[in-house]
């Protein structure tokens, strides 16, 4: 059985009907979904290359959208729905763990195609390289979110702290992190695409060359 366990206490508050016999529909239906494809959504993890340290995190993503996006699932299909919201989970997972690794080298065994530290001078440079690129990458980013991504991805820390820090509710904290995340895993997928974001802008060229 799985290492971990997912509850209604588990979705977002946000996310959760007001109404107490829809918000009882709603907790019965998703640990039925929960218990009849928990193992499944571990076998797929496992198939989709997600790390054997980390399936139980992920799978607890897994469930968390499964949780938020219940209201407008049909019902129909869930193994088809399941498995499109795993291979999401696992492909952020790999990108958020090749963000953190760029500062922290924790889990370089994690992910493919990250410099090793045996290769010397040149995989040093890499590395420096890369964290470049991160750098450019988060200063695309809103400022507050940013510094919340950083503060509990990076440095560790937890919503309750960050609130502190920001002086703002713990809400705002989760908001701003489930926005950051989605922000920078789109600009991470953008740089794999050819993005190069320490790049000038076009109209900071041009001005420069018409000085």
């Amino acid at each position: 059985m799985a290492g971990f366990s997912v509850s209604a206490t588990s979705i977002p508050p946000d996310c959760v009907p007001q109404d107490p016999s829809s918000r009882l529909a709603r907790r019965t239906r998703f640990l039925a979904l929960y218990d009849v494809w928990c193992e499944s959504v571990l076998r797929w993890i496992r198939a989709l290359g997600g790390p054997e340290a980390d399936r139980d995190d992920i799978a607890q993503e897994v469930f968390l959208v499964a949780s938020r996006r219940l209201h407008a699932f049909d019902g129909s299909h869930p193994a088809a729905w399941l498995y499109r919201i795993t291979q999401r989970q696992v492909r952020d997972f790999r990108r958020r763990i090749w963000i953190k690794s760029i500062f922290t080298r924790e889990h370089t065994d994690a992910v493919d195609g990250l410099p090793d530290d045996a290769s010397g001078p040149a995989g040093a440079l890499e590395h420096k390289q890369s964290q470049h690129i991160l750098l450019a990458l988060l200063s695309k980013m809103n400022v507050d979110r940013r510094a919340a991504f950083v503060l509990f991805e990076i440095d560790g820390l937890s919503g309750e702290e960050i609130a502190r820090i920001q002086a703002v509710p713990v809400n705002t904290v989760w908001r701003r992190l489930h926005v950051a995340r989605k922000e920078l895993l789109a600009l991470v997928a953008r740089h794999q695409r050819g993005y190069d974001p320490t790049a000038p802008a076009l109209g900071r060229r041009s001005k420069a060359a018409g000085a």
